[in-house]
């Protein structure tokens, strides 16, 4: 284990922050000794790779940072510790066989960050791979085995968000048979516009097209500072949406369940977008209005403030809040 003081926080938004302790945990047995830490210190927020937070300018606590990179195949189950990075994982599975992780290559992060959030695209989502979670609980201090019905996932959601499981291993199936998932409208665009043969495609050409696709429409985080995806696409009853100033026909609504339905965020970002008063340090990025982009300048509250200005208009024109999506560190 390793202990830093006032030391930076890693963040996408590249927003200039510090935290009190940062404590690295580099094997199993680590575990074991942050006790005295958690109960002297009390606030503490569980960090990945940083592309999914929204960090202050100094965070009063401990930041609890797993560096145990393991991958290890065994029987049926994928067993990788959650410092490995996300998409290293997607093209290990690819190149080693392993159906259903094609569709969520290139999403920024580590693998411990990928079911708090469920994280999810192009048709996938990340617990339709998960078998169970080996988690240490901060609050009575044992190892814990989360199995996948236990975490409760839903559409961007589990219970580990903002809980006290720091997450040290995740074992995924690996033995899922294929199922080649095209039918998202932009991977159907791009198989249609390069004349592309669907029944000729595998994983490893799905992978490929989603890269493309995903390149256009999503910065990336190393060059152009960012969080992903800013806002959850809502969930509502579809009479709760104003459509007095744009119709029905103008915003992408999908069916949800017998009662819901499902509102693309981005759309009511863009129609709303001419109306909105610039920030000096945070904008929307012009290929995909659910980013946020700063240009390494810009606080938290600046970028808060920001995401509320959307979220008030947004609300003013179609009666729907938004949701924000990466975590926000108090």
């Amino acid at each position: 284990m390793k202990i830093e003081e006032n030391a930076l926080i890693d963040n996408s938004l590249r927003i200039q922050s510090r935290c009190k302790y940062l404590v690295r945990i580099q094997n199993i047995e680590d575990l074991n000794k942050i006790h005295d830490l958690i109960k002297s210190n009390k606030k503490y927020f569980i960090q990945g790779e940083g592309t999914n937070i929204i960090p202050p300018t100094f965070y009063d606590g401990l930041i609890l940072k797993s560096e145990l990179k393991h991958i290890n195949l065994k029987k049926n189950i994928l067993s990788v510790g959650s410092a490995y990075n996300w998409t290293d994982l997607v093209k290990f599975c690819i190149k080693n066989d392993i159906n259903g992780f094609e569709n969520l290559i290139d999403i920024p992060g580590s693998v411990g960050a990928s079911p708090i959030q469920n994280i999810g695209a192009y048709g996938a989502d990340v617990s339709s791979l998960i078998e169970s979670i080996d988690c240490f609980c901060l609050k009575t201090f044992k190892q814990v085995n989360l199995k996948n019905k236990d975490c409760k996932f839903s559409y961007r959601d589990s219970i580990l968000k903002n809980s006290h499981y720091l997450i040290y291993n995740i074992n995924f199936k690996s033995n899922l048979e294929e199922n080649i998932s095209s039918d998202y409208a932009s991977i159907q665009k791009y198989i249609h516009d390069n004349s592309l043969n669907i029944d000729n495609l595998n994983k490893q050409d799905i992978s490929a097209i989603i890269s493309k696709v995903r390149a256009k429409a999503l910065p990336n985080p190393d060059y152009i500072f960012n969080a992903g995806s800013f806002f959850k696409n809502p969930i509502i009853h579809k009479n709760q949406i104003n459509f007095e100033y744009f119709g029905e026909e103008q915003l992408i609504i999908w069916d949800y369940s017998d009662t819901l339905v499902k509102v693309g965020a981005a759309r009511l970002i863009e129609l709303i977008q001419d109306q909105l008063s610039l920030s000096k340090n945070v904008s929307i990025y012009k290929n995909h209005s659910l980013v946020l982009i700063t240009n390494g300048k810009a606080t938290q509250q600046e970028v808060l403030n920001f995401a509320s200005h959307i979220n008030d208009m947004v609300f003013r024109t179609f009666n729907i809040s938004l949701e924000i999506e990466p975590n926000i560190i108090n």
